[in-house]
């Protein structure tokens, strides 16, 4: 049987996010936030305490239990922390939750109804173009889209999608009709081990 790292690593070869050579710091003031996305919680989210371990010796800022409210997307999180994160001269806001799979995601993937949802997400600021950052993100996912710009609430939503029989991937990009700011998530589904 696999490990819980080797299952991510297969998924995230299913859904081509393995390692994107094209994405860079834009420059050490203004980062590419898909970049930061991709090291805060795209390459960890398998791995919750290396984000706390990352938010620990990094010195990031831990947010109230009203501001981290934003980041309850699931009924009685076993994990749910956020911090605001300095990377150059933006600043970020990160949120990570871990729970029992919606009654939505059971009906949707009965074979992960005792599994786990992990997700990481960042918050950008309305320094952030999303012209920008939507392309990025389809070159960190490296495939098209299942869906584009579908309203969801304030927000328009693009999502990609991959993975096997034990682990199912989402990426998540959110961008408000203004076009500034917005919303990068990684959400994963696993089997209960």
């Amino acid at each position: 049987m696999l490990g819980s790292h080797m299952k991510w690593a297969a998924a995230a070869l299913l859904l081509g996010l393995v390692s994107q050579p094209t994405l860079t710091i834009a420059n050490e003031e203004n980062p590419d936030p898909v970049y930061v996305f991709n090291r805060i919680c795209y390459a960890q989210v398998h791995d919750l305490d290396a984000i706390q371990t990352m938010a620990l010796k990094l010195a990031w800022k831990s947010i109230t239990e009203e501001e981290l409210s934003e980041f309850k997307s699931y009924e009685n999180p076993k994990v749910l922390r956020g911090w605001d994160v300095q990377v150059g001269e933006r600043l970020f806001r990160v949120g990570i939750t871990q729970a029992g799979l919606t009654d939505k995601m059971k009906e949707t993937f009965s074979d992960f109804a005792d599994g786990t949802a992990t997700s990481c997400s960042m918050v950008l600021d309305d320094q952030q173009d999303a012209a920008d950052f939507l392309p990025n993100m389809q070159t960190l996912a490296g495939k098209e889209p299942v869906s584009s710009d579908v309203p969801e609430g304030l927000l328009r939503t693009t999502t990609w999608a991959g993975g096997n029989a034990d682990l199912k991937v989402f990426l998540f990009a959110k961008a408000p009709p203004t076009g500034k700011g917005g919303l990068l998530n990684v959400t994963i589904l696993q089997k209960k081990l």
